[in-house]
């Protein structure tokens, strides 16, 4: 299982650094019935990642809405109610707010003002 995963990691991107993980390293971490977790770590910038695999085919049930399946960068468990998850310009634009930011933390968690 392990080649196999290793040879189909070639149509994957790292979500890091965008590059191919066609030399990446696998290891398996754990295997029960038909999932697969294993540890991905990227030939280019050795970030290390898990990975959930949920195999489908004859004589295995078919998965739920319940179940968790991961496809290069895709999020696992976000539930479908409550927020929206963080978005990456969400992201940049707290960067940017902090980038040059001095002064106390409390500065930066005060509530809004309302009254206008």
């Amino acid at each position: 299982m392990i080649d196999y995963i290793r040879d189909r990691a070639r149509y994957y991107n790292c979500p890091v650094c965008g590059r191919n993980l066609r030399a990446c390293e696998v290891r398996m971490l754990n295997h029960q019935e038909d999932r697969f977790t294993v540890q991905v770590t990227c030939a280019a910038c050795h970030v290390t990642f898990i990975v959930i695999l949920a195999i489908q085919g004859s004589g295995l049930e078919p998965l739920t809405d319940d179940d968790v399946a991961l496809d290069g960068g895709e999020q696992v468990g976000v539930a479908e109610s409550g927020p929206d998850p963080i978005e990456w310009d969400e992201i940049l634009d707290l960067h940017l707010l902090l980038k040059d930011f001095e002064g106390p933390l409390s500065d930066l968690i005060k509530q809004p003002d309302h009254s206008r």
